[in-house]
C-alpha cells in the first residue's frame, strides 16, 4: 500500500440509521430519573438508541422496538443492578417514547 491510500467514509445520512433528532433529548430525560449516573449509562444509552435506529419502517416495528427496550432493560439489571420497581418504571417510559416514534415513522 502506497501513502496516497485513503480511507473512505460514508459522508451520507441516507446511508446511515438514525432516529428522530428530538428521541436522544427526550431519552436523555428518561435516563435522568435512574439511579446511576450519565457516565455509567453512556454506553447502555448508546446501544439503545442504535438498536432503535436498525429497526425498519415495517408492520413489525413494535415488535422491534420491544426488542431493543428489552434488552436494555436486561443490560441495566445485568451491568447495574438496577431494582425491578426501578426496571418497570423505566419500561413504561421507554414504552411512551417507542409510541411516539412509532407514530412519527
Amino acid at each position: 500500500m502506497s501513502g496516497t491510500d485513503r480511507t473512505v467514509s460514508m459522508t451520507s445520512t441516507e446511508d446511515t440509521p438514525a432516529t428522530p433528532g428530538w428521541v436522544e433529548s427526550s431519552l436523555d430525560a428518561i435516563l435522568a430519573t435512574l439511579p446511576f449516573p450519565a457516565e455509567k449509562l453512556a454506553s447502555f444509552r448508546n446501544s439503545y438508541l442504535d438498536c432503535l435506529a436498525g429497526c425498519g419502517r415495517t408492520e413489525d416495528l413494535d415488535s422491534e422496538h420491544d426488542a431493543c427496550r428489552k434488552g436494555l432493560l436486561l443490560a441495566l439489571k445485568d451491568g447495574l443492578n438496577m431494582d425491578s420497581e426501578t426496571g418497570r418504571a423505566l419500561e413504561q417510559k421507554l414504552e411512551k417514547l417507542e409510541l411516539d416514534i412509532s407514530a412519527g415513522a
